[in-house]
């Protein structure tokens, strides 16, 4: 049997809900639908779906199965029709993730703008402030802070971030001089943090790292609430410069300490080597150049 076809029903089946109704949308027997499915079980030495009298469930090799299978036939289509000069128009769901405040301020606009131009696409978007797996979750595009550690995972730079060290006029005007990386010593300090890792700050001099050991006054997991707190003039926090570009912008909040942030890290738009020819994947990556470089703070020094 060929294997393709088999594929084709059995994302079929997943998708009509049952045999039947995928024997009805491909013009085939009931019987041929479960041939197909019972050859792709057969060569894969696994059970595809739970079946009972009344429904049908993926299993758990199941669910993995049809979503690389479903993004394989993606990909041929978008082969076949790319060699016959076809123009490909952006559709279909595409899963995005970003970090929660880089996402809610600056990609969301991009989505929305992503979804007006293609009507025929949908997105589902992840906001977390941690690395997702792009395999497990069925991530098309993942924006994160840095290079790809993954040699699998395909980076496409789309702009740059600093970090930066900062506090409100009001606490700096009552609070010791912060000429040094040292001095955050005499402060009370703001620490965003997962609870995982000591309380420390790294600057660089004369490109020599300078590791500050902190006693934070309030440590929390969400940079909004360090940031919030820092605003109130609690103290210095320390975050991402998009994180704090209006208050920077507004003067809400000052930075400090800027000769000795280390270098400014890419924001990179991830993809799968294998999604990454997708047209609606190359399309929002576009997006995203275009839509960031509005931002002179996220363009680089």
């Amino acid at each position: 049997m060929d294997k393709l076809h088999a594929m084709k029903v059995f994302v079929t089946v997943q998708e009509q809900g049952s045999f039947a109704g995928a024997a009805e949308l491909l013009s085939l027997s009931a019987p041929a639908v479960t041939r197909a499915v019972a050859y792709l079980e057969s060569s894969l030495n696994t059970r595809l779906f739970h079946r009972t009298t009344r429904r049908i469930r993926l299993t758990e090799a199941g669910v993995k199965y049809f979503s690389d299978t479903k993004r394989i036939l993606a990909d041929i289509d978008a082969a076949d029709a790319q060699v016959a000069g076809i123009h490909i128009r952006p559709s279909g769901p595409l899963n995005i993730t970003a970090p929660i405040i880089f996402g809610e301020r600056y990609i969301t606009p991009i989505i929305t703008r992503f979804l007006t131009d293609f009507p025929d696409v949908s997105v589902n978007g992840f906001m977390y402030d941690r690395i997702v797996d792009l395999i497990d979750h069925n991530i098309d595009i993942a924006v994160r802070i840095g290079k790809p550690k993954d040699s699998s995972l395909y980076g496409v730079t789309v702009g740059y971030v600093g970090r930066v060290t900062c506090a409100s006029p009001d606490y700096l005007s009552v609070s010791p001089a912060i000429d040094e990386p040292e001095a955050l010593k005499q402060h009370s300090i703001i620490y965003p943090t997962a609870f995982k890792e000591p309380a420390v700050w790294t600057y660089y001099h004369n490109n020599k790292p300078r590791t500050i050991q902190l006693k934070p006054r309030y440590q929390c997991n969400q940079n909004l609430s360090a940031i919030n707190a820092a605003k109130l003039g609690f103290g210095i926090t320390r975050c991402m410069s998009y994180q704090v570009a209006d208050e920077l912008a507004s003067g809400e909040l000052v930075s400090v300490l800027t000769a000795f942030e280390d270098k400014q890290l890419p924001i990179q738009a991830v993809s799968l080597e294998g999604r990454r020819n997708q047209e609606k994947v190359k399309q929002f990556i576009r997006y995203i150049r275009q839509g960031l470089s509005q931002y002179p703070f996220l363009a680089g020094q």
